[in-house]
């Protein structure tokens, strides 16, 4: 298990002491990954109303799930994080979890329509290309980097300068906090230096 703490602190086997400390000081606009394996995590994102996003996924895209930030409570959140840390099925039984979808307007590749290259999709409530929410989907598939050696979980984007007004997505590559960047953007971290992945002097490697 990995513990990405917003986008600067990276912590491996974490206890549950651990998990229920960084939630009790988690601030606003900041944001919990507790990661099993790529594909494999739940986290959490504090509004700036003080409620809780909590979403968990359990590897393809359509085992993505999130509850409804208006009736669970930090407790509730802790609690997830708990068993999601000792891989409980209970997990899946605790709240109305519901699965993260597109809008009415996108169709993804695998669902067995076509949609042309230069269609126009709505999609986390903003127009892209069509083929872009795929892209968006896909990179969060990938959730960590080879670099120098090491496997180092891929930072989230994070509320700040990159995220555009008023649609909170990322103004590059269109992801919302708390989700990974798409691969290129020149707003992703990177995990080893913390600068910009595509400016900095750090390499992946083949994996």
């Amino acid at each position: 298990m990995q513990l990405s703490i917003n986008d600067n602190e990276h912590l491996d086997a974490p206890t549950d002491a651990d998990i229920q400390m960084a939630l009790t000081s988690l601030g606003t606009d900041q944001f919990l990954i507790l990661t099993a394996e790529p594909g494999h995590f739940v986290q959490t994102y504090h509004n700036a109303d003080g409620t809780f996003e909590l979403e968990y996924r359990q590897g393809a895209s359509d085992q993505h799930f999130a509850v409804d930030p208006a009736v669970i409570s930090i407790e509730d959140v802790k609690k997830a994080f708990a068993l999601f840390l000792v891989q409980s099925s209970e997990l899946s039984g605790c709240w109305d979890w519901q699965p993260v979808r597109f809008g009415p307007d996108v169709r993804m590749v695998d669902d067995g329509s076509s949609v042309p290259s230069d269609a126009l999709v709505e999609y986390h409530g903003v127009l892209m290309s069509a083929e872009w929410p795929q892209e968006i989907e896909e990179a969060q598939e990938l959730c960590e980097y080879l670099m120098h050696g090491q496997r180092l979980s891929r930072v989230p984007c994070s509320a700040g300068a990159e995220v555009a007004e008023p649609t909170g997505l990322c103004q590059e590559c269109g992801v919302k906090v708390g989700q990974l960047h798409v691969p290129g953007c020149r707003h992703e971290q990177c995990p080893r230096c913390q600068g910009i992945l595509v400016e900095c002097a750090c390499e992946i490697d083949e994996d």
